[in-house]
């Protein structure tokens, strides 16, 4: 069976976890059951299914020239293709969703993340009218969180849980895999300090990810870790605030922003790492939260030990104790003392990065995500024929 993915904004070569969770996706389900709608433009493919990149129909200025554009790109798609079922990539996408079920007879399921279930959750407050994106998510076939805690959510905002599956996201075990370190690129990111122990973080410089609690952890654990540099990939609207912040707590020569890097060298990034950290916390008043964390995963599946905030959805992807440690994402005392029993024990980075390696091969990959969605997929199918049937 065939399915269509429609996913308006979060698609490739458009960076983060969503897009790379859609992209890995449409990858492991392949050109026979999948086939991609997007409003992103860009030359880059995925191997495997046919994607349709249209960003009039979904962002045209006016209706008129959106309404046309999606009956052409959509009458194509139904020709070629004939999905019998759409995964929305968000909530957002959701208008689509309901107008593909009502014209077409093809139901939907929506992928949900974390944050837009949360902004769901505060916009319809007591007393306040349905949003359209809670109706969407109320009115599909199936609802697939990419965690235990995403599935709490969705429940919350109104939908039967019988209804909801957690799929955890997988992870790309051919690039995210231990390797010997690039000396000359650790040379050229670190300098001086090329010869220190990395504690790493990469993603988006915003405030959710807990970086400033990091670089506050880093002005203590200097103490018991004197050869000890931070390292941040990633770029964002925070790196101003974060440099002043190192500066004013005088670690500003121990922390490195190397600034967003290719896809493509993520994973030598990865492996510059002694251990990964990234203590994420919840701001519910923004909306704002971790549903699950892809990075943890492929830190682990780098072999490294991991460090994270409990808080959202980190604890499904951290086993405390295992592949690493759960700490208090606004104590940095914590933190730090996190940091400094995984880079002063003897062994204990190398356990907890094999751990997190053999997790990950174990429970993690993009090939069993692929098959429960499509799973998902097809009951929703089977029940939308079974309606039309009786």
């Amino acid at each position: 069976m065939k399915s269509l993915l429609i996913s308006g904004v979060y698609f490739p070569p458009q960076v983060g976890g969503i897009s790379r969770i859609m992209e890995h996706l449409a990858r492991a389900m392949g050109r026979e059951r999948l086939c991609c709608l997007t409003g992103v433009a860009g030359p880059r493919s995925i191997p495997g299914p046919r994607v349709y990149r249209s960003p009039t129909a979904f962002f045209a200025p006016t209706r008129t020239r959106k309404g046309v554009a999606w009956a052409r790109v959509v009458s194509e798609i139904m020709i070629r293709e004939r999905p019998r079922a759409v995964l929305l990539g968000t909530v957002s996408d959701g208008p689509y969703g309901r107008w593909l079920r009502r014209w077409l007879g093809l139901p939907y399921v929506v992928y949900t993340h974390g944050n837009e279930v949360l902004g769901i959750l505060t916009e319809e407050r007591p007393g306040a009218p349905e949003s359209f994106e809670g109706q969407a998510l109320r009115g599909a076939s199936r609802v697939v969180a990419v965690s235990r805690f995403t599935a709490g959510l969705v429940q919350q905002a109104g939908v039967d849980p019988a209804r909801i599956e957690v799929v955890n996201p997988g992870c790309d075990l051919t690039r995210f895999a231990p390797k010997p370190a690039d000396a000359s690129l650790r040379q050229r990111i670190l300098g001086a300090r090329h010869r220190h122990r990395v504690i790493l973080t990469t993603g988006n410089l915003v405030a959710r990810k807990g970086h400033d609690v990091v670089i506050r952890a880093l002005a203590r654990l200097q103490v018991d870790v004197p050869d000890v540099v931070y390292l941040i990939v990633g770029d964002g609207p925070h790196r101003g605030e974060l440099e002043r912040l190192a500066g004013l707590l005088g670690v500003r020569d121990r922390v490195v922003f190397a600034g967003r890097v290719p896809d493509a060298e993520l994973p030598a990034f990865y492996i510059l790492g002694d251990v990964f950290v990234m203590v994420s916390r919840e701001r519910r008043e923004e909306s704002d939260v971790e549903g699950f964390g892809l990075v943890y995963l492929e830190a682990g599946a780098c072999g490294k030990a991991v460090v994270g905030g409990r808080s959202g959805g980190i604890p499904e992807a951290i086993a405390d104790g295992v592949t690493g440690l759960l700490v208090d994402p606004s104590d940095p005392d914590d933190v730090a003392r996190a940091l400094a029993g995984i880079l002063n024990e003897d062994g204990l980075a190398a356990r907890l990065g094999a751990a997190g390696r053999a997790r990950v091969e174990r429970e993690f990959t993009w090939a069993h995500a692929a098959h429960r969605i499509e799973a998902v997929l097809m009951a929703a199918a089977g029940e939308c024929h079974a309606c039309r049937a009786r």
